[in-house]
């Protein structure tokens, strides 16, 4: 069993930006050993979803760009992230829409436990296999 270290937003921004050499090289760094089988990263939901508000907000990166790269990235060996095909799901509708990802992960949620979701947000019905129901 490899040793396992929480990854913060910050290592995984650094990795995929490389725009602050010191951070990206340790960052990269991690990442390698990840690879290698060396370390478990593990990656909480909310470090993914601050991931994603950075890298659009700060570095204006196209939508797409962000769901691809990040999908890849908690798809990798050695990385962790609980309910891992739900927020590939997420990370899929959030490319598709105009959403903010943390609806879109409500929305895959809702799909993977088959529960409806309470919400007045009308944009939810714009996804066919999710069941809105506030009451």
């Amino acid at each position: 069993m490899s040793e396992k270290r929480l990854v913060d937003t910050n290592v995984i921004v650094r990795h995929l930006t490389q725009d602050h050499e010191r951070h990206a090289k340790a960052a990269g760094a991690l990442f390698s050993a990840c690879d290698r089988g060396e370390l478990t990263l593990v990656i909480l939901p909310p470090v993914l979803a601050e991931c994603v508000f950075v890298l659009e907000s700060f570095y204006q990166h196209p939508r797409a760009d962000i769901a691809r790269v990040l999908a890849e990235l908690v798809n990798s060996p050695g990385v962790e992230l609980p309910d891992l095909q739900v927020y590939l799901d997420a990370l899929r509708r959030y490319a598709a829409t105009k959403l903010h990802f943390v609806d879109c992960v409500v929305a895959a949620a809702s799909v993977e436990k088959g529960i409806a979701v309470a919400t007045f947000d009308g944009e939810f019905r714009k996804f066919r296999d999710v069941k809105v129901d506030v009451g």
